[in-house]
């Protein structure tokens, strides 16, 4: 007789009895395919020949519905748990809503003083709030606990916001008269200030006007004699300034003639000195050299042709590309 594997259904929570309808459900499909076990195995040792590989597609096509049987049986057997499970919730709910609305009706009982003195202490906050808001008109914090006071207690906090708001009106109207005096003080003192202020002011305007006069007739004398004075001096700065620039162009003249010819004949001795070094290091270096580094400079040489130019026309670059062949060919010629 063909067994499912053996699954322990205690690790999910569950009895043998409950899982016996889960397991009945998959053991066609179970039967089938251990039947078509055997006729794969016995595949499996048989040498390959076109008749096997046909037999080999009708058993795996076979196998391919006994997967697909287990799992249409598989989503079968879960919606119909799931749907259960969505039958258990419903029943759930239906049978605990009366018990909920009896526990609050219940519950409403119990706590029906608790909520009169609640309603109670609210209504005593509101109508002491707004007895001490009459005499907050700064702001002030108001306490959230007055309905929870006592008469006696609030009566005394109530009498010393009372106290302390007509103090500060009091305090406020004092200091409201004593400032409108200090400001009529300050205008009357204002005004003499002013009325002295204009009559020194009248007096300096006529010792300023005749002052005015006095300096107009000396400036018109000054600016007379400035103004001679001006052009002459104009006259000869201006003739000692053609005499001097006349003169400083000359002296730069010479001076630049003279550093050109000292620039030129230092630029041609450095020249010959680099000239000179450069033909005995080259002269040096080649004597210096054997056949075989005279090779590779060879071959150096004609590598650097090959970069050395370059051409727009189709026609020049394909002789140029031939003659980098060439030089190619001269090059393994020279090596070998």
């Amino acid at each position: 007789m063909t067994e499912i594997v053996k699954i322990d259904p205690t690790e999910y929570g569950l009895k043998e009895t409950e899982v016996a309808t889960i397991e009945a459900a998959f053991m066609p499909k179970i039967v089938e395919r251990d039947g078509l076990k055997a006729v794969y195995e016995e595949i499996l040792t048989k040498e390959i020949t076109p008749a096997l590989c046909s037999d080999a597609k009708s058993i795996r096509l076979k196998l391919v519905k006994v997967r697909t049987g287990i799992s249409e049986i598989h989503k079968s057997q879960k919606a119909f748990f799931l749907a259960a499970g969505r039958f258990v919730d419903a029943w759930k709910n239906k049978e605990t809503l009366p018990v909920s609305q009896m526990e609050e009706n219940l519950e409403a009982i119990e706590k029906h003083y608790e909520k009169i003195e609640a309603e109670k202490i609210a209504a005593l906050q509101e109508s002491r709030k707004a007895e001490i808001a009459k005499y907050q008109t700064d702001g002030a914090f108001i306490p959230d606990n007055l309905g929870t006071l006592t008469e006696e207690v609030y009566n005394n906090y109530l009498l010393g916001v009372k106290t302390a708001y007509e103090q500060k009106i009091a305090a406020d109207k004092a200091a409201k008269e004593a400032e409108e005096k200090r400001i009529a003080a300050e205008k009357a003192e204002q005004e003499q200030i002013r009325k002295e202020i204009e009559q020194l002011k009248k007096d300096a305007e006529e010792k300023e006007a005749a002052l005015k006069a006095e300096r107009e007739k000396a400036e018109a004398e000054r600016k007379e004699r400035e103004d001679k004075e001006a052009k002459e001096r104009a006259e000869r700065d201006a003739k000692e300034k053609k005499e001097r620039e006349a003169h400083e162009a000359e002296l730069k003249k010479e001076r630049e003639e003279k550093e050109r010819i000292q620039r030129e004949l230092e630029a041609k001795a450095a020249a010959d000195k680099a000239a000179a070094e450069k033909a005995e290091a080259d002269k040096q270096a080649e004597l210096s050299k054997g056949d075989a580094e005279k090779v590779k400079d060879l071959i150096a040489y004609l590598e650097s042709a090959k970069t050395k130019f370059s051409f727009k026309s189709k026609k020049n670059v394909k002789i140029y590309s031939d003659v980098c062949i060439l030089i190619d060919k001269i090059i393994n010629h020279i090596e070998k």
